[in-house]
C-alpha cells in the first residue's frame, strides 16, 4: 500500500527518523509532524533531485514511497551515519513537503529559510564516490551504493566542485543560511571548512578575498568550478546573518540553474533584508504565477527600491532572471513601469503616497488592473498572448 500524506497544521513541519536500514538494499523511515518552534534537533538535506526516471522504493511509515535513485542513495548513507549521530531527525524537501499540494508547497517554501537556519547542520550530498566511473563498465545493473577505501578530499576536490549540485538555485539559500555544514560523498563526510580549503588550493583562489576582487570576478565569469560562488559568498568566520539586496543576489548567482525559472526569485527571499522581503512576500512565493509575471513584479520592485527603472542595459540582471530575448526584456520593462508597486514610509501622508498605496494594496483582494479607477486594461503589454497583469494574488 502506498504512503499518503496527512495535512500539516499551522506552524508545522515534517521530519524523518530512521527505523531500519540494510546497507544498499532496504531503507525504512517514519515521518512525523512537529511545531517548527519546538522541533527536535535535525539535519536539513541539500542535494540535487537528479535527472531521469530512475526510481527506487523506500518505506515511509511502513508504506511504499518512490524516490529518485540519487535520493535513495543519499538516504542510505545518511541513515547509516545517523545511527552514530546525536541528531536523529532529517528534513528532506522532496519527502517532507507534499509536492502535489500547491498551497502547502507555497507555505513551506515561504519558511524554507527558517527550516535551514534552525537545522543543527545542513548535509550537502555530492553523490556517490567519483571513482565509481572507473568501475561502471564492470558492474551490471543499477548502482545505488559504492564504497572504496582511501578516499581523499584534496584529491577529488576539483571533480566534486564541478558537481551539478553547485548549479542548483536553491543551494544558494541552503548553504548561506546553514549554521554548520557537512559535505557527503558516498560514505565519506567532511566539514565545510575542510572542503573549502581543498578547493582553494586546487583552484588557486584566495577564498578569503572579497567577491569584488578583479581576479575573483574573472574566475567567476569564467565559471571555473561551480562551487566557487557559494564558497566566496560564505567567508570563513562569517555569521551569515548579513542580508543582501535582491538585485545583488540575482546578479552574483546568475550562472546558477533551476528547472523552474520562478525560483530565481523565490529561492532568494530568505537572504533579503526584512523590509525588502516583507514587501515581496505580498506576492511571493506563489507557484500559480507565470514566470513573466514574477519577472514583472521583480522589476517593479527594483524600480521602487532603486528609485529608477531597470533598463535594457541590465543584461546581468536579466540573465539572472532567466530572460534572454531582448524583445521580451523590453516588454517586461514596459509592463513593470505600469505596475502599481509601492514601497513607502508611514509618515508620508501625501495624496500621491495614499493613492500609490491604495493601488498596491488592492491586489490583496484579487482586484484586476482594469477594475481600478484610472487604470485601463489596455495599458498593459501582452507577451505570448498572455496578459502580464495579475488577476489574483493570494497570500497564504
Amino acid at each position: 500500500m502506498d504512503f499518503t500524506y496527512s495535512n500539516l497544521g499551522p506552524g508545522q513541519l515534517r521530519l524523518l527518523r530512521l527505523v531500519s536500514i540494510r546497507d544498499g538494499t532496504f531503507i525504512s523511515y517514519e515521518i512525523l509532524h512537529f511545531q517548527r518552534n519546538r522541533a527536535p534537533p535535525y539535519a536539513a538535506l541539500s542535494y540535487t533531485w537528479g535527472e531521469g526516471d530512475e526510481m527506487d522504493m523506500l518505506q515511509l511509515n511502513g508504506r511504499k514511497f518512490p524516490v529518485r535513485r540519487n535520493l535513495w542513495s543519499c538516504l542510505n548513507y545518511l541513515g547509516l551515519n545517523a545511527r552514530h549521530s546525536k541528531v536523529k531527525y532529517l528534513w528532506v524537501d522532496a519527502i517532507c513537503i507534499n509536492q502535489e499540494h500547491i498551497s502547502e508547497r507555497n507555505a513551506q517554501v515561504r519558511v524554507m529559510d527558517e527550516i535551514y537556519r534552525n537545522a543543527s547542520y545542513v548535509s550537502i550530498w555530492l553523490g556517490l564516490d567519483p571513482r565509481l566511473e572507473t568501475y561502471r563498465d564492470r558492474i551490471d545493473g543499477p548502482v545505488r551504493t559504492f564504497d572504496a577505501e582511501n578516499f581523499h578530499w584534496f584529491e577529488y576536490a576539483k571533480k566534486l566542485a564541478d558537481h551539478e549540485y553547485w548549479s542548483r538555485y536553491w543551494v544558494i539559500q541552503e548553504c548561506l543560511l546553514a549554521r554548520n555544514i557537512q559535505v557527503h560523498c558516498g560514505g565519506n563526510v567532511v566539514h565545510w571548512e575542510h572542503f573549502r580549503e581543498a578547493l582553494s588550493l586546487e583552484a588557486d583562489v584566495d577564498l578569503y578575498t572579497v567577491p569584488e576582487d578583479s581576479r575573483t570576478t574573472a574566475t567567476l565569469d569564467a565559471r571555473k568550478h561551480g562551487a566557487l560562488p557559494l564558497l566566496l559568498a560564505r567567508p570563513p568566520g562569517d555569521d551569515f546573518s548579513r542580508q543582501r539586496p535582491l538585485e545583488e543576489l540575482i546578479i552574483h548567482h546568475r550562472h546558477s540553474r533551476c528547472k523552474d525559472p520562478r525560483d530565481r526569485v523565490f529561492a532568494l527571499l530568505g537572504l533579503l533584508q526584512s523590509w525588502e522581503r516583507a514587501s515581496l512576500e505580498k506576492f511571493f512565493p506563489n507557484y500559480s504565477l507565470s514566470h513573466d509575471r514574477v519577472v514583472v513584479i521583480t522589476l517593479a520592485h527594483l524600480h521602487a527600491v532603486n528609485s529608477e527603472p531597470v533598463t535594457i542595459e541590465s543584461q546581468k540582471l536579466f540573465q539572472g532572471l532567466g530572460v534572454e530575448s531582448k524583445e521580451k526584456q523590453r516588454r517586461l520593462i514596459s509592463a513593470a513601469a505600469k505596475f502599481p508597486y509601492y514601497i513607502g514610509h508611514a509618515e508620508d501622508t501625501s495624496d500621491a503616497s495614499r493613492e500609490a498605496r491604495a493601488r498596491y494594496l488592492a491586489f490583496e483582494d484579487g482586484v484586476e488592473f482594469g477594475q481600478r479607477d484610472g487604470v485601463s486594461e489596455n495599458e498593459f503589454e501582452t507577451i505570448d498572448n498572455e496578459r502580464l497583469s495579475i488577476s489574483h494574488c493570494s497570500v497564504l
